[in-house]
């Protein structure tokens, strides 16, 4: 039996991982800037409404909200990085086309199951159909062997002889 292709699968996982840190990094609704935002804001007792220029405290609130996305943003570039060395390794375990097709049904699949439950998307029924069906092709080519071109004519020699 062949084993799966955990390499190629591996990067269609960090895919999906580095792109929802972007979207927790990027998009202008993100819990996690917000959450450091109100923290802040809670616990050094700045009213960023003020119109005063008395408070000197008042950059760090949107500051540390502004780290927050560019640490986000950093992860999101490392995590990348592990993405395309798992995918390389795995294109050398399978070949490019098992390999690329692995990743990208990993990548699909996590990045949904990461909507539904860290971003609240709701899904229709149809979609875990079609998510049954990916699961089903990510197995069927995880189990494919390759075989060396040379091992093949040198078999097939052996055969008519």
């Amino acid at each position: 039996m062949p084993s799966i292709n955990k390499r190629a699968i591996l990067s269609g996982l960090l895919g999906a991982t580095a792109s929802s840190i972007g979207k927790l990094a990027l998009a202008p609704d993100s819990p996690v800037p917000s959450a450091v935002a109100t923290f802040c804001i809670a616990n050094i007792n700045i009213n960023p409404e003020a119109d005063d220029d008395s408070d000197s405290l008042a950059w760090i609130c949107p500051a540390a909200s502004l780290a927050t996305r560019g640490l986000c943003l950093l992860c999101m570039i490392g995590v990348n990085a592990v993405m395309l060395s798992s995918f390389l390794d795995g294109m050398n375990e399978s070949g490019s086309v098992v390999g690329t097709a692995l990743s990208t049904a990993a990548n699909f699949s996590f990045s949904a199951m990461y909507g539904i439950v860290f971003f609240g998307e709701i899904v229709p029924a149809s979609w875990y159909f079609g998510a049954a069906l990916i699961a089903l092709g990510m197995w069927l080519l995880s189990s494919v062997t390759l075989v060396d071109a040379s091992q093949q004519c040198t078999s097939e020699e052996a055969k008519r002889k």
